[in-house]
């Protein structure tokens, strides 16, 4: 960590400009860790999205018939905002429990450590976006008037949700092991309860609650709604905007209460 070390000048270490520039560096350090001696490096982003989304669409769409048009796409619209809302929680979990030598050794702020798993995933989401605008275009689709306004305003609260949790669960990890793994058998429940692999419309009306409740289905609905159909985010998008508002809130709250912990606990 010799390479970070310069930023944590006693008399600069909490300025803003200094804790941008060690995001940065922890950023640029995680992506380059995750692809270092790899042939292909970020393509393998790719990987999993596409060899999923061609599995699912051919025993979805194809095998049981899921009756939604353009089955593939509509798969993969909500496959890459997933991949990288999973990635940025599952590996901001262990952010601080994985860097417990650099907790104990030196003073600098502590919450770049999840943000910077956060960001490298989402610099991986921001370059796997072509190659989503690529299907869009072999399916017959084009860019829109709403993509303007939309697909920012889904990067952003997305963005906001994942750094939320992120905090969240990387703080109560250090006090609580289990969390990593109760935090992986959530996302895998997630993922099902996330209108991802079907339409928001074949949930039965008893169950429509769980929309509203699941910020994330709201914002997968939403990516759906912008690239495939035009339009922008419906009222239930307002919804997840504030409760991922709530979830960055909740996570910075505990962070700094846990925070002192730290080093005392990895």
């Amino acid at each position: 960590m010799a390479a970070e070390a310069r930023y944590f000048d006693p008399s600069h270490g909490r300025s803003r400009r200094n804790s941008i520039e060690l995001l940065a560096a922890l950023t640029s350090r995680d992506l380059r860790l995750r692809y270092q001696g790899s042939v292909f490096g970020w393509l393998w982003t790719l990987a999993r999205p596409l060899a999923l989304g061609a599995v699912l669409s051919f025993a979805l769409g194809t095998v049981l018939a899921a009756g939604i048009a353009d089955y593939p796409v509509f798969l993969l619209c909500g496959l890459f905002p997933w991949f990288w809302f999973q990635g940025g929680v599952q590996t901001a979990s262990t952010s601080f429990v994985g860097n417990g030598g650099l907790l104990k050794k030196v003073v600098f702020p502590r919450a770049v450590l999840p943000l910077s798993e956060v960001l490298a995933h989402t610099l991986q989401f921001l370059l796997a976006m072509p190659v989503l605008f690529v299907f869009l275009l072999a399916y017959g689709y084009r860019p829109e008037p709403a993509w303007l306004i939309g697909i920012p305003l889904l990067f952003a609260v997305q963005l906001l949700l994942i750094a939320g949790i992120g905090l969240f669960v990387a703080s109560v990890t250090v006090v609580l092991r289990d969390i990593e793994h109760i935090t992986e058998v959530l996302l895998g429940l997630l993922f099902y309860a996330t209108p991802i692999l079907y339409n928001v419309d074949r949930i039965p009306e008893g169950y429509r609650w769980i929309v509203w409740v699941n910020p994330l289905a709201s914002i997968a609905e939403g990516w759906r709604r912008v690239l495939l159909a035009g339009d922008l985010p419906d009222e239930r998008f307002l919804v997840a905007g504030g409760l991922s508002l709530v979830a960055f809130a909740l996570g910075w709250t505990v962070f700094r209460a846990l925070e002192h912990r730290f080093a005392d606990l990895v």
